[in-house]
C-alpha cells in the first residue's frame, strides 16, 4: 500500500512538472492574447463541453452496467457511475492508463462481486469498449482519406495508423484469451513449465491447475456474452455514441469562441489525438496529446484561438474528469469508513 501512495505521488509530480512545461510553451508567445481569448468565452457554451464529458461517462457506465447484469451480478446503475468516475481517476494518473482495470476488479469486488466474476466483467467491459475505440478510429480513417483533413505524408500520419494498429492487435489478443481454449492451455503448460524449468516457478503441476480455473472461467463467461449478441451490440453502441461524444468535446469549446468549425473535423481530429496519446508513457498523456492536439488543429484553426482551445479542452476533458473522479473516491471511502 506504502509503496502505491509513492508511485501515485511520483505520477502527480510528473503530471505537475509536464504540465508547467506544457503551459510555458503554450503561453510564452502570446500569453496575454489566450488569456483574453478565454476570458472572453461564452460560458453556455462550456457547460455544454462539461456536459458532452458527463455524457460520455453516463454511457460508458451504461455499457458496464449491462456487461455486470448479463453477469448475473447486482450493482445499481448510480453504483456503476460512481465506480467508472474512480475507474477515470486511476486510468489519468497511471502511465499508460494501466490502473484502471486493477482498480475495477478491486472496486467491483467490494460491491460483492467474486474476484474471478469481477475479472471476467472488466476483461469485458475492455473488449467491448475496445471494439468501439476500433470502429471510431476507423470512421476517422476513413473520413481523413475521402476528405484529406490532415497530411497523408506526415510521421504524425505514420503513429496514427501504427497506434490503430495496435489497439486491433489488443483486441485479437484479448479474444484469444477469451475464445481460443486450447491456444491457451498451451500457451500455459508451455510457459508454466519453462518459468518452471528457471526456477521462477516451484510448483509447476499447481500452478497450472490454478491458471487453467481462471482461464476456464475466462472462457465460460466469454461464450455466455457471445449468446447475447443484442446486448454485447448496444453495449458497442453504447459506447460509440459516448466515444463520439466525448471526442466532438472541442466543438462548443470553439464555438464559445466564436469559430464555427466541421464537427466531423473536430471528431477525426480528437480520435486521432487519441491515438497518438496512447503511446505516451507519462500519466494521462500528459504532453504528447498537447503536441498532438495543437498538430491536428493548426489545419483546422490558428493564432491564440489555436492554444487557448487546446488549453480548455485539456482543462475539462483531462483535469476536471480527474477532479470527478476524486470526488467520487473521497465519497466511497467515507462510505466504506462509516461501514466498518
Amino acid at each position: 500500500m506504502k509503496k502505491n501512495k509513492i508511485k501515485y505521488i511520483f505520477n502527480f509530480l510528473l503530471i505537475a512538472i509536464v504540465l508547467s512545461i506544457v503551459l510555458y510553451f503554450s503561453l510564452k508567445d502570446n500569453y496575454q492574447e489566450i488569456i483574453s481569448t478565454i476570458l472572453k468565452m461564452n460560458y453556455i457554451w462550456i457547460f455544454v463541453a462539461i456536459l458532452a464529458l458527463i455524457i460520455y461517462r453516463l454511457c460508458a457506465s451504461l455499457g458496464h452496467y449491462y456487461i455486470i447484469k448479463a453477469n448475473n451480478g447486482k450493482v445499481s446503475y448510480l453504483k456503476c457511475f460512481q465506480i467508472n468516475l474512480m475507474i477515470l481517476f486511476f486510468h489519468g494518473i497511471t502511465p499508460f492508463a494501466g490502473g484502471g482495470q486493477p482498480m475495477e476488479i478491486y472496486f467491483l469486488h467490494k460491491e460483492g462481486i467474486s474476484v474471478t466474476k469481477a475479472t471476467n466483467i472488466t476483461l469485458q467491459n475492455f473488449i467491448v469498449y475496445q471494439i468501439a475505440l476500433i470502429i471510431t478510429g476507423l470512421i476517422a480513417l476513413i473520413y481523413n482519406h475521402i476528405f484529406n483533413v490532415f497530411p497523408n505524408d506526415s510521421l504524425i500520419k505514420y503513429l496514427v495508423v501504427l497506434g490503430f494498429t495496435i489497439n486491433t492487435l489488443v483486441l485479437v489478443v484479448t479474444f484469444i484469451l477469451s475464445f481460443g481454449k486450447k491456444t491457451n492451455k498451451f500457451i500455459i503448460e508451455k510457459g508454466i513449465h519453462f518459468l518452471s524449468k528457471i526456477k521462477i516457478i516451484k510448483e509447476e503441476k499447481k500452478t497450472q491447475e490454478k491458471c487453467q480455473k481462471y482461464l476456464q472461467s475466462f472462457h465460460d463467461n466469454a461464450i455466455e456474452l457471445k449468446k447475447n449478441k443484442k446486448i454485447v451490440a448496444f453495449m458497442v453502441l453504447i459506447n460509440i455514441i459516448g466515444l463520439m461524444t466525448m471526442y466532438s468535446m472541442p466543438y462548443p469549446i470553439l464555438r464559445g469562441m466564436g469559430i464555427n468549425i466541421n464537427i466531423f473535423k473536430v471528431i477525426t481530429a480528437i480520435a486521432y489525438v487519441m491515438i497518438i496519446g496512447s503511446f505516451v508513457p507519462i500519466p494521462g498523456g500528459t504532453g504528447g496529446i498537447e503536441y498532438s492536439f495543437i498538430f491536428f488543429f493548426q489545419y483546422l484553426i490558428s493564432g491564440s484561438i489555436l492554444h487557448a482551445a487546446m488549453l480548455v479542452w485539456r482543462l475539462i476533458s483531462y483535469y476536471l474528469g480527474m477532479t470527478f473522479g476524486a470526488i467520487a473516491l473521497s465519497l466511497y471511502r467515507k462510505k466504506e469508513k462509516q461501514c466498518e
